[in-house]
């Protein structure tokens, strides 16, 4: 569903106020969070997509992956999951035996309990979680507390919208789509563990509405801008040929309406770049906040436990600007 859509479907519910929420969908968090009691809380997301890659197994290890995320990103530890299934009547059984043990394989990892699921039939397959997890309500990493002086860190290389995309046309090399499936599938677990000892004001995980989207979304919470520096953003091997190409994601051009004219892109900044920043990504990255003088601790932590550790922009005052920003 695109930013814009969600926005609007959203704006239809009822504001409800209670002191039992802690994070609702007003600030379009990657999950809610309910009090239990004044030092305990649950985080609860769900999250579930038809297939990215071909292969049963790893597409259930990359959606599952992509669920735990959001937990992840709001500083949670995973408690509980359940499968979420729509599967068209005429597929083998045995295709969705693949994808659960797949997803199984992440729920482990993560340390949770797969409690159940619910199947639907469909005419398209589709796969995902119900994940609930448990999360201090003193560290919520919200996306409305970012601050000015701030940098951002972000840590998986982004590409997988053109990557995946690529795979979907024969575009994409065998060794490179394994490499972009092992990354999809890689949790987010270390990263959220590394950056809970750290002074992070807020973080997101970038998902289906790229970079430049889930940075929007912790600029207009923050009430601050966002300035991403194009030239730092790693990209993933073969994305950006990927893209010169004109191989890009769906997602992409959806997310770009949307940002309209909340988005300033410099002139200096190379089309492939842009779109790279837009690209849709699938089990991306977190992408967190923190003060400049904190910077070199948290990368030296993240660095043997993250595909990547980069700094990638920075948050300053608003002022009369546009929101986000996109520099070289």
């Amino acid at each position: 569903m695109s930013p814009e859509d969600l926005v609007k479907a959203l704006a239809k519910l009822p504001k409800r106020k209670d002191p039992r929420l802690l994070v609702g969908p007003e600030t379009l968090d990657d999950a809610g969070v309910v009090a239990l009691r004044e030092d305990l809380a649950l985080v609860q997301t769900l999250d579930f997509f038809p297939p990215v890659v071909d292969d049963p197994t790893w597409y259930g290890r990359i959606a599952a992956a992509n669920a735990l995320s959001d937990v992840y990103a709001m500083g949670g530890v995973a408690l509980s999951a359940m499968s979420i299934v729509g599967w068209p009547k005429d597929l083998a059984p045995e295709l969705l035996g693949a994808i659960l043990a797949g997803g199984q394989e992440k729920i482990d990892e993560a340390g949770a309990l797969l409690a159940g699921g619910h199947t639907v039939c469909d005419s398209e397959i589709k796969y995902g979680l119900s994940v609930t997890g448990t999360i201090d309500p003193d560290r919520i990493l919200a996306n409305a507390n970012a601050r000015p002086g701030d940098m951002l860190v972000l840590t998986k290389p982004i590409g997988m919208g053109a990557i995946t995309t690529g795979i979907k046309k024969g575009k994409v090399g065998d060794d490179i789509a394994l490499r972009a499936m092992e990354q999809m599938a890689t949790l987010n677990r270390g990263g959220a563990e590394v950056i809970m000892w750290h002074p992070v004001h807020c973080a997101t995980d970038v998902t289906g509405f790229g970079l430049l989207g889930h940075a929007m979304e912790i600029a207009l919470a923050s009430k601050v801008r966002v300035e991403i520096r194009a030239e730092a953003i790693p990209a993933f091997e073969s994305s950006l040929d990927l893209i010169e190409r004109g191989i890009v994601s769906g997602g992409a051009k959806r997310t770009r309406s949307y940002m309209d004219c909340r988005l300033e892109v410099d002139e200096r900044v190379e089309d492939a770049r842009v779109q790279l920043a837009l690209d849709a990504e699938t089990s991306g990255g977190l992408l967190f906040a923190i003060a400049e003088e904190q910077i070199d601790a948290v990368l030296r932590e993240l660095a043997p436990v993250t595909p990547c550790a980069v700094v990638v922009g920075r948050v300053i005052a608003q002022g009369d600007r546009a929101p986000i920003a996109l520099v070289p």
